[in-house]
């Protein structure tokens, strides 16, 4: 199966958010409950301030919970800014998938990859993400580049070869 596709900035935040969830389940957790610890924190300290006034040794306690207040938002501001900066990302990429494994085509790059060096297979609304084994690197295949045929096809194919995480 021959699939023509690009690759833009939300393909690939969504997969970046895809595979941080189902990769490491425990960084995910945290990054989504830091901005809560840095509220407690942020709370804990003013009312610290309340009770005895204000002092300059509580400045250095508030660095801890603004960095959990705001590593969302540099979190999020890193992946864009990865994708900027990835120059494999941009332009038109092909893949072809057969039974021997997957050939990946762009402008700067051809790479052929057996089935043995996936790991694990995520899908969601918007994004495949086939992930190889023993490294946090994965591929992207944007799921509005494909027909439902495509979509279908390309399920099937992988399902045979490699694990398909549920959403």
């Amino acid at each position: 199966m021959h699939i023509d596709y690009e690759i833009n900035e939300q393909d690939y935040v969504a997969a970046q958010r895809l595979a941080l969830k189902k990769m490491r389940a425990s960084a995910a957790r945290f990054l989504a409950f830091a901005p809560w610890l840095g509220l407690f924190l942020l709370v804990f300290i003013g009312q610290a301030v309340w009770k005895r006034g204000f002092s300059t040794n509580f400045i250095p306690g508030l660095v801890v919970p603004l960095f959990f207040l705001v590593l969302p938002f540099t979190t999020r501001r890193t992946v864009r800014k990865s994708y900027a900066k990835s120059a494999n990302m941009h332009g038109p990429l092909t893949l072809d998938v057969d039974e021997d494994g997957l050939s990946f085509r762009g402008r700067t790059f051809a790479s052929k990859v057996s089935w043995d060096h996936f790991a694990q297979f995520y899908e969601n609304k918007q994004v495949f993400v086939i992930c190889q084994q023993g490294q946090m690197v994965f591929n992207i295949l944007p799921k509005r580049c494909l027909s439902p045929e495509q979509t279908s096809a390309l399920r099937d194919l992988v399902s045979r070869h490699i694990s398909i995480v549920p959403r």
